[in-house]
């Protein structure tokens, strides 16, 4: 993972962490870590000295409530789209996503 976008990854993983009022022990074990492991694996995702393969980013997503695209977006802003757009119910989803491709023709 490069640098910056691991650096984003990291905030994301322990904000949305955070947010959903988990430790990082039971995020570990959420995600089906093995028990000796758990907060210390979780820590070191958050600190980025470690980084989990996709199939435990896609459940750390999965657990925190969060688009697996959130925790992978390069930057904030499209972060915060995402965020906002995974709430709407899919109807409302299908309108944003044709507005903001019409917006990008212009």
């Amino acid at each position: 993972m490069a640098p910056r976008i691991k650096l984003m990854f990291t905030k994301r993983l322990k904000e949305a962490r955070l947010a959903s009022g988990l430790s990082q022990r039971e995020l570990g074990r959420r995600i089906g870590l093995s028990e000796d492991v758990v907060a210390n694996r979780v820590t070191r995702y958050e600190r980025g000295t470690s980084e989990p393969d996709f199939e435990t980013t896609s459940k750390m997503a999965k657990v925190l409530g969060v688009p697996l695209a959130y925790l992978l977006a390069d930057n904030d802003v499209l972060a915060d789209i995402i965020l906002a757009a995974a709430s709407l119910p899919p109807r409302e989803q299908k309108k944003l996503a044709a507005e903001l491709k019409s917006k990008g023709k212009s």
